[in-house]
């Protein structure tokens, strides 16, 4: 199926040369999509280690909640942000 531009309201098929880079534009795309999603779920999780795990860390050294707590909360967010 051909594909066009929209040239001063005139539509203008895609010459071969234009065709073939816009396919290796999206198959770069396609193939960097698990990347992507690699990298969402890791600054994901980082956050919610940042915002809920770390602060339980330390009053866990410090005595101030169970021990096992700090260990319990990652394996939450590890389960909720999932690789």
């Amino acid at each position: 199926m051909p594909r066009y531009h929209n040239i001063n309201g005139n539509k203008v098929q895609f010459t071969a040369e234009e065709e073939a880079a816009r396919n290796a534009e999206e198959k770069a795309w396609a193939d960097g999509a698990t990347t992507r999603e690699r990298e969402a779920i890791q600054g994901n999780r980082r956050a919610a280690y940042r915002e809920e795990a770390d602060t339980l860390f330390f009053e866990e050294q410090a005595g101030e909640v169970a021990a096992g707590t700090w260990a319990a909360k990652r394996a939450e967010i590890k389960a909720r942000f999932p690789k």
